[in-house]
């Protein structure tokens, strides 16, 4: 994506080495494997989405694991579609207008603060004051829109991202956040600064973990922020559990509120001081069942809209059903804590809502002495099965080690 050095000098010669592993159909065979025939329609000359898609249904039909070798053409192939839209954005039709758009921008950028900052707030106001922005980045768009294949490669984009989300490359993949990753891009090469960039490509990666509308309204809050002056923030992984849980809490016991029943969890700062980090600002919203509709609801309400674009770090988000959860703080810190945090989040996800899988996050984060994290998981099993014996004796030998 934007800022990625992809060098493609043999771009086959991975498919090349890759085909003996899946096997070859032998002499007179009347079809390949459904591995060997997807890695085929991948990379055909004439291939098409809808060779890809067929090939693609046979290979999920056979219920097996997805190979290794697949993975690694999923990966390459996604990488190469990333490579030609950012190609299209820096295309000299997007050029000519995309390297004016900071200019033409930045003098209406402070009067949209003003306006979240200030009396009279309203829709109408909001959006009188953005237009005079909304209407440069529109051509932008337009001409992006103009360039040959970006159609096509903008579709290719989200078929490959849609088959990285069977593999372990990502959680999942949504059509909505297609667009906001387009328009970060954008920004990104017209507008960020070096540290914006910086921030734009860390949460690609980060994004890839959780769950895609989370991240859909985290990137839309980003262009938002990136079209009104303002750096964007980078994707905290420990705000965004302590966001989800949140979530989870309140749909589980029928609340909606920033004061949780749970003593531990009372405060939103008491939620992130948990996951090791911490927490100036939160949002809730219930009813939308998309990550930019959830946006979309924060911005037209002004105190909402002050707290997502507060001068903090970090930014998590986390959706349980359709209650969502946005917490705005965070510190860009690295080491040992912070990147058992970020596998504990990883694992978290993954695990989904399989009891045996939880219990092994669970044994990850008590190995790592992550002991609260642990109490949390085992807690989710016996909410999602009361009965399950190992998650009840660990959690009862837990509390009585704690007293």
């Amino acid at each position: 994506m934007a800022g990625m050095s992809l060098r493609f000098h043999r771009p086959w010669l991975w498919l090349a080495l890759a085909l003996p592993t899946l096997g070859r159909a032998a002499a007179g065979e009347e079809a390949p494997s459904p591995a060997l025939a997807f890695l085929r329609a991948l990379s055909a000359a004439d291939a098409t989405p809808e060779k890809r898609k067929a090939a693609w249904a046979d290979l999920k039909k056979a219920g097996k694991p997805i190979p290794p070798a697949i993975v690694e053409a999923i990966d390459k192939a996604r990488q190469r579609a990333w490579h030609t839209l950012a190609t299209q954005i820096s295309s000299a039709e997007v050029k000519k207008v995309g390297t004016g758009l900071h200019a033409r921008i930045a003098p209406y950028q402070k009067r949209v603060r003003d306006v979240v900052g200030g009396k009279g707030f309203d829709g109408p106001v909001l959006d009188k004051a953005m237009d005079p922005i909304q209407k440069p980045f529109d051509e932008v768009l337009a001409a992006l829109k103009a360039v040959p294949k970006f159609a096509e490669t903008r579709s290719l984009v989200s078929e490959m991202e849609t088959y990285a989300a069977a593999t372990p490359l990502r959680i999942g993949w949504s059509e909505e956040l297609a667009d906001p990753l387009v328009n970060e891009m954008i920004l990104g090469r017209y507008v960020a600064r070096p540290r914006g960039q910086e921030t734009i490509e860390n949460n690609t990666h980060v994004g890839a973990w959780i769950d895609p509308g989370e991240y859909a309204c985290m990137a839309r809050l980003n262009v938002h922020r990136l079209l009104i002056g303002l750096d964007p923030v980078e994707i905290d992984p420990r705000l965004v559990v302590a966001a989800k849980k949140h979530s989870e809490e309140m749909v589980a016991k029928k609340y909606f509120s920033h004061t949780s029943p749970t003593p531990r969890f009372a405060g939103f700062g008491q939620r992130a001081s948990r996951e090791h980090t911490g927490a100036s600002g939160e949002c809730i919203a219930a009813g939308s069942g998309d990550g930019v509709g959830a946006f979309k609801m924060w911005y037209y309400s002004q105190g909402h809209h002050q707290i997502m674009i507060m001068g903090t770090p970090g930014i998590g988000v986390g959706r349980c059903e359709n209650t969502w959860t946005l917490m705005m703080g965070g510190a860009k810190t690295r080491g040992p804590e912070a990147e058992k945090m970020a596998q504990y989040v990883r694992q978290r996800y993954r695990a989904g809502k399989d009891p045996a899988a939880i219990i092994d996050v669970a044994r990850f984060c008590s190995a790592a002495k992550l002991l609260p994290q642990a109490e949390d998981e085992l807690e989710r099993v016996l909410a999602i099965d009361p009965e399950n014996e190992v998650a009840g004796k660990v959690l009862k030998a837990m509390r009585s080690a704690g007293r």
